[in-house]
């Protein structure tokens, strides 16, 4: 029997838990961010060992061991848990995503997965010289040598000490997604606090099974569509629908640094968050103004790659397809992009139109922001997409055919924040009922002595109490 995939899933656990739980103060929640936490830290190997040099194991034993001083460091610091952080919650996150999850036994077939993403971790394992000169070559432009390294890191981390093999890194990837798809589920649940917990855990849970919903094998194919786009979503549900976005930034600057690391749209994408979250905290532009570190980052990357002269199909051209032909690429791309989310699109704006006629009152008793925010995300996010689509090199229906129903998950994905928000509006109540913590379950009730006190976050001219939380 071939241990190398468990040894390469409790490589990442391990490598990934102190900073994770230094970070959220919940060993359980700590559990499922640490591959996510494993996947920045490799990346961090990976740039460095482009710019400095080196063989990547060096790297990333250096890179491991700042982790665990910053993990001390952030540990000595006054904190408290994060609420919903009690082993019932872990299990309540993790059970819903394990039966999509069972496509990992699929074969390691995709092709973006061989030829993007494995190919990076490939040439990052083998050394920042090699590295550096496949980013170079003009023979890789088919690769996207451009593209971030994050969904390719913690691949090429873990092939630096096993054997490589398509498996392991299928099963790196994947677990890798699933902590993204965990994080957007918890974060749904925590923004929805003031909700039903039945309600709330419900509707969290739905939010992140439509993660499957676009392309079943996005999250355990080797691809990093699903990974930046749950990331995305994530921080954009605590950034914009929480009424205090700003108070604990950090999990939602990690998550936008996954989404800007990831691929080229997921930093256009994080780039125009960055505007909505500055917009909207523009009361308090020192603190607000963190949202654009993860841009830098994205950014950096960007100019690094281009310094080792990394070229794209995509970055080197644009279409010469003028008048009638523009107009008929146009008509081609608004028609596939329908027949993908479409019907989601429609049925979201008339659960957005209903519920700002009629629950706009309520909305705010729950303690969510305005639901305009995740539509001019969405919006933003869509004229991107289809001026890409418009101006780039590609033959149009063969490009359609190949990747919209992949870039359109985060469309879906802020429209099923969109529709949640108001399901859960539209059952919460008068917002005047007991704590959030009184209408948990008994069954989700942790040991009390495990907790730090937490107040309850309802505005100021509503009573709160402080209550113990798990």
């Amino acid at each position: 029997m071939d241990l190398t995939p468990l040894l390469a899933v409790l490589a990442l656990l391990v490598a990934g838990f102190p900073l994770a739980f230094a970070i959220l103060r919940s060993p359980f929640l700590a559990l499922l961010f640490a591959p996510l936490a494993a996947a920045l830290l490799s990346t961090v190997a990976v740039v460095l060992m482009l710019v400095v040099g080196g063989p990547l194991l060096l790297w990333i034993a250096l890179v491991l061991a700042a982790g665990l001083v910053c993990a001390g460091w952030l540990l000595r610091r006054p904190g408290e848990p994060v609420p919903y952080g009690g082993w019932r919650h872990a299990l309540l996150i993790v059970l819903p995503l394990l039966p999509p999850c069972l496509m990992i036994f699929e074969p390691a077939s995709r092709w973006d997965a061989h030829s993007i993403w494995w190919l990076h971790a490939g040439y990052f394992a083998n050394g920042s010289e090699y590295a550096r000169t496949a980013i170079g070559s003009p023979a890789f432009v088919f690769s996207h040598t451009d593209y971030p390294p994050l969904a390719s890191a913690p691949v090429a981390a873990v092939w630096s000490v096993v054997e490589p093999d398509f498996r392991t890194a299928q099963l790196v990837g994947a677990l890798v997604t699933v902590s993204a798809v965990a994080m957007l589920v918890y974060l749904v649940r925590r923004t929805l606090a003031r909700v039903s917990a039945w309600v709330a855990w419900v509707l969290a849970i739905a939010v992140g099974l439509a993660t499957w919903s676009n392309v079943l094998y996005a999250v355990t194919g080797g691809l990093a569509d699903a990974l930046w786009s749950a990331a995305f979503a994530a921080a954009a549900v605590a950034l914009l629908l929480g009424a205090d976005p700003l108070r604990r930034p950090l999990l939602p600057l990690l998550l936008l640094t996954v989404a800007a690391l990831s691929k080229n749209e997921g930093l256009i994408a994080v780039a125009g968050l960055a505007v909505l979250v500055t917009v909207r905290g523009r009361a308090d532009l020192r603190r607000a103004a963190l949202v654009w570190l993860p841009v830098l980052a994205g950014g950096a990357w960007a100019v690094l790659v281009r310094v080792l002269d990394a070229k794209s199909d995509i970055t080197n051209g644009t279409s010469a397809d003028q008048g009638a032909q523009g107009v008929q690429r146009f008509q081609v791309t608004i028609a596939a992009m329908w027949d993908v989310v479409g019907l989601v699109l429609v049925g979201a704006a008339v659960v957005a139109l209903v519920g700002a006629l009629f629950l706009r009152g309520r909305r705010r008793a729950a303690g969510l922001a305005s639901d305009g925010w995740v539509w001019a995300l969405n919006g933003y996010y869509l004229v991107v997409l289809i001026g890409t689509y418009l101006t780039g090199p590609n033959e149009i229906e063969w490009w359609l055919a190949t990747s919209v129903q992949r870039v359109t998950l985060p469309v879906l994905l802020l429209a099923t924040v969109s529709i949640a928000g108001w399901v859960a509006v539209a059952l919460a109540g008068d917002g005047r009922a007991e704590s959030p913590a009184a209408r948990e379950p008994a069954l989700l009730a942790a040991p009390r002595q495990r907790t730090g006190d937490w107040p309850d976050p309802r505005p100021p001219a509503v009573p709160t109490t402080t209550i113990r939380r798990s």
